[in-house]
């Protein structure tokens, strides 16, 4: 059996005898760090260099003379004793190369380093974080499931891509998993293939290339590992374990369990989604500030915004009325508590909005806050309203809670009439007796809640008082930290070509349609979850553009609406419902007049509610 000569250089193609380890010497190392023609490089080149270990520096080297003939070496016991004729006892110098030659000397440079500089943590990650790493994310004491991981694309294993193992708490979303260990690939990935690897582009199998159970891909760990680990599945599943895992899975099956997954990767998707689009979705992914033109002058409109006869019997219509913000929305007050709970109520037959309030209970000061049924949530707040806008010293908002009122309302508003849409959308499908659709797509459930005692440290109020309200926060259920992009705040490509993807495009779509053409939905996104009790996406956070550009922050009015006609391209869910015919992307001014005349004719929301006798209390 051959053995590798670790004291040759092959790059310079030199030997040193007392050299350790393998690769380019260290002289070579250092001029791989600068261009050939670079001073530096030829500075370097000048620098002696030891002909025992192969060490090189700019001063301190020691020649030793033998006849007519001159050694360099680095000063070392070692090196100078391996060159004949040259007596040990004579020398002073360490043994090892470039190390103080005692204890003492070593122990006082120490010293002295720790004089010269104030070193900080040598580490990055706080206690709080490094012991959520020991307990796999979960809580102390918490069931902990041993995940083993391979890559696979296609029919083979990429073992190139990495492989590893690390337990994960029972109460972690497995897309979160997921999420983390793509992060971890995509590092690999993107040095070998140029671009970074999405969880998007990545689904999870075990072992085998064995599809999961389905509807199964939304459950934390815990539940993922019972599903698959029950009398029917356990054969196919958990017990079918790769020879590499075997001593590993042996282990950890008598603790809290051991899943053999595998990453398969979508190679194809993957390189579909690889091109100028990402960059240019990152561009127009900026939010406009409140203070911003809210649409463009008649000069100024874009050339596919333009002017065309009415064909009422060919469009999509509907009862939809839009509305700006002008002020808080109306609130009918039940009663108060420590927290208001303030429900957006989307009218089912034109869409109008107001909201109800309703005792909630006590409200933790921490990102998130758990309910009394145990359900985790999230809370969300603006920190900035404008690009100008930032806080300047603690429990002070850089504008007024009415302003934020007003806003973090639009924001429960769109999810509100987002659903309100994606429910007319998929009775627009089932009338036309479309089924090749994926109709496990939601916006998230979402209300606000009001804090009316004492404020939050996370509030940014000092105090909270009958002239100075508390803030409002808009309030989430806590999902995975999984997210994939559809469309961006400018950008609305039809990128991908799979049935959820090309769902949710025509989703966009026929809001235009079904909007009379006052408002397209942008900055499409969402998480993996359950819906219905099935594997879907459930989408949050979406912006809107509408005609009147007042429908809240990153609301660009007509220039958005343009980027929308501009940029889409029916797939086969449009086409399969006619969208094309049935709300063309082109603007008609006529729908538009008819729908202000007929919104000028109507009472408010507001108006209604005194008419019929409902007291309203304005939030302040």
């Amino acid at each position: 059996m051959s053995t590798e000569n670790t004291s040759h250089c092959n790059d310079c193609d030199m030997s040193f005898p007392q050299r350790e380890g393998d690769g380019p010497c260290s002289k070579c190392v250092k001029l791989a760090a600068h261009p050939r023609d670079s001073a530096d490089y030829a500075d370097i080149a000048t620098w002696d260099q030891c002909v025992m270990c192969g060490i090189t520096r700019r001063n301190n080297m020691h020649p030793t003379v033998q006849g007519d003939s001159r050694i360099i070496t680095c000063g070392s016991t070692l090196c100078k004793a391996a060159i004949p004729g040259i007596p040990q006892a004579q020398e002073s110098r360490p043994a090892t190369h470039n190390v103080p030659r005692t204890v003492t000397d070593l122990s006082a440079l120490t010293r002295q380093r720790f004089k010269r500089f104030n070193h900080g943590a040598t580490s990055t990650l706080q206690t709080q974080t490094l012991l959520q790493h020991e307990r796999g994310g979960g809580e102390p004491g918490e069931v902990i499931v041993m995940v083993a991981w391979q890559v696979r694309i296609k029919k083979a294993l990429a073992s190139e891509f990495g492989q590893g193992a690390k337990g994960w708490a029972a109460s972690v979303l497995l897309q979160d998993v997921k999420a983390q260990l793509t992060e971890q690939v995509s590092i690999v990935w993107q040095q070998r293939r140029g671009a970074p690897l999405l969880s998007e582009h990545v689904s999870i199998r075990w072992a085998g290339n064995k599809m999961p159970v389905p509807n199964s891909l939304s459950l934390t760990v815990g539940e993922f590992y019972a599903v698959h680990s029950s009398t029917d599945n356990s054969a196919i599943y958990v017990e079918n374990v790769p020879s590499a895992w075997k001593s590993l899975a042996a282990v950890h099956k008598r603790k809290g369990g051991f899943m053999a997954l595998e990453l398969y990767i979508d190679s194809e998707s993957w390189a579909e989604s690889v091109d100028g689009d990402i960059a240019a979705s990152l561009l127009g992914s900026k939010k406009r500030s409140i203070a911003e033109p809210a649409a463009l002058s008649a000069a100024k409109r874009p050339r596919a915004l333009h002017s065309m006869l009415n064909q009422s019997n060919m469009r999509l219509r509907s009862e939809f009325r839009p509305s700006g913000l002008s002020g808080p929305a109306p609130v009918v007050s039940r009663t108060r508590t420590t927290l208001k709970r303030m429900d957006c109520i989307v009218d089912p037959r034109t869409g109008d909005m107001q909201f109800e309030s309703s005792f909630a209970g006590d409200f933790e000061t921490t990102p998130s806050f758990l309910s009394d049924n145990g359900q985790s949530y999230v809370v969300k707040r603006f920190y900035r309203l404008t690009e100008d806008s930032e806080n300047t010293a603690p429990n002070t908002l850089p504008f007024t809670v009415d302003e934020h009122l007003v806003q973090i309302q639009a924001e429960a508003m769109r999810i509100g009439l987002g659903q309100w849409f994606m429910n007319a959308f998929f009775q627009h499908a089932r009338n036309r007796n479309v089924t090749a659709i994926d109709f496990n797509i939601a916006f998230t459930d979402a209300f606000l809640a009001e804090e009316i005692e004492s404020p939050s440290p996370a509030s940014g109020i000092p105090q909270i008082t009958a002239e100075s309200p508390g803030i409002t926060w808009l309030v989430e259920p806590k999902r995975s930290t999984s997210v994939e992009h559809f469309s961006y705040t400018l950008v609305h490509k039809s990128r991908k070509r799979d049935l959820r993807s090309s769902t949710i495009y025509a989703f966009a779509h026929f809001v235009w349609g079904h909007s009379n053409q006052t408002m397209i939905f942008a900055d499409l996104q969402g998480t993996p979850a359950l819906v219905g009790r099935k594997d879907g996406l459930v989408l949050f956070d979406p912006m809107t553009h509408t005609v009147g550009g007042n429908s809240g922050i990153g609301d660009f009015g007509l220039e958005g609406i343009n980027s929308f006609i501009r940029d889409h391209s029916c797939g086969d869910v449009c086409n399969r419902l006619a969208l094309d015919e049935v709300a063309p992307l082109i603007f008609d001014t006529s729908s538009n007049e008819e729908q202000e005349e007929e919104q000028d004719n109507s009472p408010s929301p507001g108006d209604t509610d005194s008419a019929n006798g409902e007291g309203e209390d304005s939030v302040d």
